[in-house]
């Protein structure tokens, strides 16, 4: 018997497995990092705005300090109209909700907030529904922060006076911190939840993950005279993300409000268990019944 190939066998080197690829590198300043979120959001290339989108989803509410915690059901249609003066139209909404088995219709038409009241559509902004015209401009906020970040490239870019891109740990979770590369800025103006109604100019902190590109969390608080108003941060985490219509699209929001003792304590948590990018809407379709 000829050992000698054999013995060959024992002493040449076993095939190796390629080394890992390297992580990416990165990114050096803002243009960088909104060129690497822009690839993880649209791994297919640019796609045209959205401006539209219908949905049902569950909004869950969670804080321990609110008096009305539960699940409320939406089922919403929404439109961002193009702006042709200086200043963009106000959103168009309509969404059925449905809150501890009882059922309203609110929106807003381009005559303003509305919704039936004892079977009348009636303006919301008369005093005794102070409280509906809020929850009414929750909604709307929420879904305007949806739009905003199916764009995230384009929030990054439009940050005014930035600060350096940084390399910080994010935690998601319980025992669960993400390494993450943060920029921060300024926006003109932003759709806050704890502030619903028009746009506010604010303080925007984002935070990329540093593996994938992919935007995780912003963090967002008015500017009061020019400074952050810290004490009323809303943190805003998108969950589950995944590709839809060439796009990143979040299965839920979570947001989380800072309270009198400086921490961060979650508020609510919308799932979107349906929606459609894109749909076919017109302004009629939003106008209040007569």
């Amino acid at each position: 018997m000829n050992v000698l190939p054999l013995l060959l066998g024992l002493w040449l080197p076993l095939p190796q497995e390629p080394p890992p690829a390297a992580p990416p590198a990165p990114p050096s300043d803002l243009a960088a990092l909104a060129a690497r979120v822009d690839a993880a959001h649209r791994p297919h290339g640019p796609v045209a705005p959205v401006t539209a989108l219908r949905a049902n989803l569950e909004l869950h509410v969670v804080d321990r300090e609110q008096e009305r915690r539960g699940m409320v059901a939406l089922d919403v249609m929404f439109l961002q109209r193009p702006t042709t003066g200086r200043q963009p139209p106000a959103p168009l909404i309509r969404y059925d909700v449905l809150e501890a088995g009882a059922e309203a219709v609110r929106g807003r038409d381009r005559n303003g907030p509305w919704q039936l009241f004892q079977g009348k559509a009636t303006d919301l902004r008369k005093a005794e529904f102070v409280d509906d015209l809020a929850a009414c401009q929750r909604h709307t906020n929420l879904a305007r922060q949806l739009l905003r970040f199916l764009d995230p490239g384009a929030v990054l870019r439009a940050l005014e006076n930035p600060g350096p891109v940084q390399d910080e740990s994010l935690p998601r979770a319980r025992q669960v911190v993400v390494a993450c590369h943060t920029v921060a800025g300024d926006l003109p103006a932003f759709p806050l939840l704890q502030q619903g109604g028009d746009d506010a100019p604010v303080h925007l902190k984002v935070w990329v993950d540093a593996a994938t590109g992919r935007l995780l969390t912003a963090d967002v608080c008015p500017r009061v005279d020019g400074k952050p108003d810290e004490a009323r941060l809303e943190r805003i985490h998108l969950v589950d993300l995944h590709e839809q219509d060439d796009l990143l699209v979040p299965r839920s929001i979570e947001h989380l409000f800072r309270t009198a003792d400086g921490t961060l304590r979650p508020q609510s948590r919308a799932v979107l268990t349906s929606l459609s990018l894109r749909p076919e809407l017109r302004v009629e379709d939003f106008d209040r019944p007569q």
